[in-house]
């Protein structure tokens, strides 16, 4: 499958969308926000990000679809690291075959060759196997586990962080 994937600023227009992907029943499991998102809520979130320098979030789009949502978020600029979020919502795949290897391929290389930044890490659920596999395939490496750190449908998880640096990047 032959894809024109690109990542883009989000904008307004965009809000609508990700209330809808975030507020699915089969993504909650795996996000910190356990609450449904309101509008006015995704708008605040969005008017607090675009105006800080902290937070590059960006769509990830297919031919000018919008298939998921990409970016960097705590960016510390004097140490040179930041939290990596990363989700494919077309079909709700959170992570896919097609999607998520080429976005992550983008926002790494924005994040270690434009931002010049030393470090990306996730925070990722131990009930998030699609995800940790995928990151484990991308060459991360579990730095912490934070037991019991996270409840969700009956049960404590632990939250495990994972990192990988620029030059393990780039080899």
């Amino acid at each position: 499958m032959k894809t024109t994937l690109a990542l883009r600023p989000i904008e307004k227009t965009d809000l609508e969308t990700i209330q809808f992907w975030r507020n699915n029943k089969s993504v909650l499991p795996f996000v910190r926000e356990y609450r449904l998102m309101s509008k006015s809520h995704v708008e605040s979130w969005y008017s607090n990000m675009i105006l800080s320098d902290k937070h590059e979030m960006f769509i990830i789009q297919d031919d000018g679809h919008p298939v998921g949502i990409c970016g960097l978020t705590y960016i510390n600029w004097q140490n040179r690291h930041a939290d990596l979020h990363f989700a494919i919502y077309d079909e709700f795949s959170w992570i896919d075959d097609v999607y998520a290897p080429r976005s992550y391929e983008m926002i790494s290389e924005y994040a270690f060759q434009y931002l010049n930044l030393n470090k990306i890490y996730v925070e990722i659920y131990e009930n998030d196997e699609k995800k940790l596999n995928f990151f484990k395939e991308c060459r991360f490496t579990e730095d912490a586990r934070l037991r019991q750190h996270y409840y969700n449908n009956g049960k404590y998880h632990d939250s495990i962080i994972m990192s990988l640096l620029k030059s393990e990047w780039s080899e």
